[in-house]
């Protein structure tokens, strides 16, 4: 394992670790936004019984300074543009003008211990998250809906030590597909969940297309149990193991490409709760792992660039997004909290880093959870972060 800096992290990792869940379980000019019509969410998407906000208040007009780049991410000139209205922290794109990008819901709760991420996508959908890019960065979003997820109450477990995984490998092939076909299209995949099980899906179909890639795993776990090592035997524990073929060959299906990672080509960032079966595994794996001590001391945004580099170069770079990588006090609708987690700034920070990297084809954002979210907060969260990673800032 390639340590973030020299010190014991495993004991920071301790010292650091409350586990609160019981189970253990370019630039483009922006006057130019407004003839872009956003794809509307699916209509059942707005079922959510929530009591949710309005929309964020909007800012008066300002006049910013934004960088053209073209089409391969190189920067050709500064150029001042009329910003006009906003309703988050950012509204000035970063990215390359023109990039489509292929939504896809995965309403899947079997892989985790707590109910509620099934809606997940619903929460996210709701916070606007396609009007919001094609407002703000000019983003085109194709809505693929949702895969088909089955409920729990109509299965029945046949293995403690990796529970429901028939059914969480048969909708992460159709995740695969959808990812797969995206990229065909030219499109960038955004896998909304569900619980973090539904990444897999992304990494095979992310491989299919290209072969093994990068991974950056924003995360309070490291997701990296096995069905020998769990202590609670649910999927969402385990699926990066499985995306490295760690995990056995019980995870294997059809013809999927695994490992959908190349060997060291692994980023871990913002981890405070390890099992001692996944720190003996990343013992063995060629892995930068930051941790929230590591965080503190060297800051989010060297921390993250390094983790950036150290995954890309691969056949395609992928972002995978926990929303319990932030602080429960921001983020309080997750599946599993941990305190100590990101702040606000620093989540968007981190994503701003991603985005000003200009490498990362493919993103999912895991883990919401209405049943536990205060007027939609994580899933409106997700939506800004989402806008930050795409290349949304602040000026």
């Amino acid at each position: 394992m390639i340590l973030a800096q020299s010190g014991d992290c495993g004991d920071a990792v301790d010292e650091r670790h409350v586990q609160v869940d019981h189970d253990r379980v370019g630039g483009e000019l922006v006057d130019e936004l407004d003839c872009v019509e956003a794809v509307r969410s699916l209509t059942d998407d707005r079922q959510l019984g929530l009591a949710l906000d309005q929309r964020a208040q909007r800012f008066e007009e300002r006049v910013v300074v934004v960088r053209q780049e073209d089409a391969n991410r190189r920067r050709r000139r500064f150029r001042e543009v009329r910003q006009g209205r906003d309703v988050s922290l950012a509204a000035v794109s970063m990215q390359p003008a023109g990039r489509h990008l292929a939504l896809i819901g995965a309403p899947l709760d079997l892989g985790a211990g707590r109910r509620g991420v099934d809606m997940g996508p619903s929460a996210i959908r709701y916070a606007e998250l396609a009007e919001h890019l094609a407002e703000k960065l000019g983003i085109v979003t194709n809505d693929l809906g949702n895969v088909e997820a089955p409920v729990v109450e109509s299965l029945a477990i046949d293995d403690k030590k990796a529970r429901f995984l028939p059914q969480i490998l048969a909708l992460c092939d159709r995740v695969a597909k959808l990812v797969e076909q995206a990229r065909l299209r030219g499109e960038t995949p955004l896998v909304v969940g569900g619980d973090h099980s539904v990444a897999l899906g992304t990494l095979v179909g992310m491989a299919q297309a290209h072969g093994p890639g990068g991974v950056i795993w924003v995360d309070a776990h490291g997701d990296l149990n096995t069905p020998e090592t769990s202590p609670s035997g649910n999927v969402h524990g385990m699926v990066l193991a499985a995306a490295l073929d760690l995990a056995g060959a019980a995870f294997h299906y059809d013809d999927w490409t695994l490992p959908a990672i190349e060997p060291g080509k692994l980023a871990l960032v913002g981890v405070r709760s390890l099992d001692q079966g996944e720190r003996e595994l990343l013992k063995r794996l060629e892995a930068k792992v930051f941790t929230m001590s590591d965080l503190d001391k060297r800051g989010v945004e060297p921390c993250m660039r390094e983790a950036l580099e150290h995954a890309s170069g691969g056949a395609f770079l992928h972002l995978s997004l926990d929303m319990d990588a932030v602080d429960p006090e921001h983020a309080p609708g997750v599946g599993t909290p941990v305190r100590g987690g990101l702040s606000y700034r620093e989540a968007h920070l981190a994503m701003e880093t991603v985005a000003e990297f200009g490498a990362v084809d493919s993103f999912d954002v895991v883990e919401v959870n209405p049943v536990l979210d205060r007027e939609n907060a994580t899933g409106k969260l997700a939506v800004e972060l989402v806008a930050s990673a795409l290349g949304a800032r602040i000026l």
